[in-house]
């Protein structure tokens, strides 16, 4: 548990009061950032305000865009949808914020783990809702720790979870449903990490697992992750080490208690990889449902739907990531150029995962778009880079900015790509 969390007990203690106040037939309206943290603590929201008796609905956005025609309504919640980093409004046109209350540093606080901390202090039964606020915070990248591990607020959402006893920790090597899938499936869909030459490849992954001395086939079916002894998977592990794009394979690994392991939402992360294609998609509408219901909408079509989609990013991965004329390596900054092959939901999605592996502090995309005469600049959000500079560098040649996750996306007129990728070389580099 952090040290300071006890400090900013009374923020969310002064927040909840706010949403304690909401009477029954009230109407709330939710605005969340179209991801899949912004889904989470709409969901956990969602069912908080259900249980007051308020009546509920919630819209899902573009950061930074401002909705037309929003419906009135007697309370207003706002999740990650300000490009500037209002991360989570509560109450009124402007309503109150964690920060208001001294809480200035989010990170290591998940929207989803927000909301679940103040859902904590007006619900009686908040435990359904805490695979939910982790499942944000790993698809936000928030686990930063030791092994992978969550910390900040998220790691206080968590000790509560185990405390409760609805989940778990353990130390493991994680592949795509490396509990479910055949080993060789399972080796070939992994993006975190990612395996060069093997990710993608399933003929590849199998030839590579076979080296270890592994039987693919046991009993007339195929391995899974689950099935390895302790000194196979510390074999597959070191031959996979020489591939990875990071250096620890193992990680902690958060499981479900008391949940029927033949369902698909007993793994965090096996969830994770199941609902992360439906944003991909654009389907931000099914992803809330299913967090909703998970045992009825997780389901076996959802499933092998899903192993489909990641299929199709990883082969835009590899499109990207192993064509040298297509990615461009700047040092500090990263161009890309001719990825007509990708949507622009596949290409934000793809560079989210390489500011995975990459810790270079600052990185400007350029990348084109088959989206209509525009291309995006995806830039990370890190010192020197500063919003009020980045928005007025935009506003000089019609761009606008919109939030996804760590990053910040300008659309512009490929007319004035260049011009604007240029200044902004400038701008991290500090020249005038």
């Amino acid at each position: 548990m952090i040290d300071s969390f006890a400090s900013v007990e009374s923020a969310f203690e002064e927040i909840a009061e706010r949403v304690s106040k909401v009477q029954r037939g009230n109407r709330v309206y939710i605005e969340a950032l179209k991801s899949l943290d912004g889904i989470s603590a709409a969901s956990i929201l969602y069912k908080t305000f259900l249980e007051l008796g308020a009546k509920v609905f919630v819209r899902f956005s573009v950061g930074g865009q401002k909705q037309e025609q929003a419906p009135s309504s007697d309370f207003k919640v706002s999740i990650g949808v300000d490009a500037q980093g209002a991360d989570l409004s509560i109450g009124g046109e402007e309503g109150i914020k964690p920060s208001a209350f001294g809480y200035d540093d989010l990170s290591g606080g998940s929207l989803s783990a927000i909301a679940q901390l103040i859902r904590e202090k007006v619900s009686s039964a908040p435990e359904e809702t805490y695979p939910a606020a982790l499942l944000g915070a790993l698809s936000s990248f928030q686990d930063q720790g030791a092994k992978r591990t969550l910390e900040g607020l998220n790691q206080a959402v968590l000790e509560k979870a185990k405390a409760k006893k609805v989940l778990s920790e353990e130390e493991r090597l994680e592949l795509p449903f490396g509990d479910i899938l055949p080993l060789k499936d399972s080796l070939s869909l992994s993006y975190d990490p990612y395996f060069k030459g093997i990710t993608g490849n399933p003929s590849v992954a199998e030839t590579v697992i076979a080296s270890t001395g592994i039987e693919l086939v046991r009993e007339g079916r195929y391995v899974t992750l689950k099935d390895l002894k302790p000194d196979e998977s510390e074999a597959v592990e070191r031959v996979l080490s020489r591939y990875s794009t990071v250096k620890e394979l193992k990680r902690r690994s958060i499981v479900r208690l008391g949940v029927d392991e033949s369902s698909f939402n007993y793994n965090l992360r096996d969830t994770l990889y199941v609902l992360e294609p439906l944003i991909v998609k654009n389907e931000a509408g099914r992803a809330f449902k299913a967090l909703l219901e998970p045992e009825s909408a997780i389901n076996s079509e959802l499933f092998y739907e899903s192993i489909e989609e990641t299929a199709k990013i990883v082969s835009a991965f590899n499109n990207i990531v192993n064509s040298r004329e297509r990615f461009v390596d700047e040092g500090a900054t990263r161009r890309v150029v001719g990825t007509g092959l990708v949507t622009p939901n596949q290409m934000i999605f793809i560079y989210k995962w390489v500011f995975r592996w990459d810790d270079s502090k600052n990185k400007i995309i350029l990348a084109e778009t088959n989206d209509g005469p525009e291309e995006v600049f995806i830039t990370v959000e890190k010192p020197p880079m500063d919003f009020k500079n980045l928005s007025a560098l935009s506003s000089k040649y019609s761009g606008k900015i919109f939030r996804y996750g760590p990053f910040l996306i300008i659309y512009v007129n490929v007319i004035k790509a260049g011009l604007l990728y240029e200044d902004m070389r400038k701008l991290i580099a500090g020249v005038p």
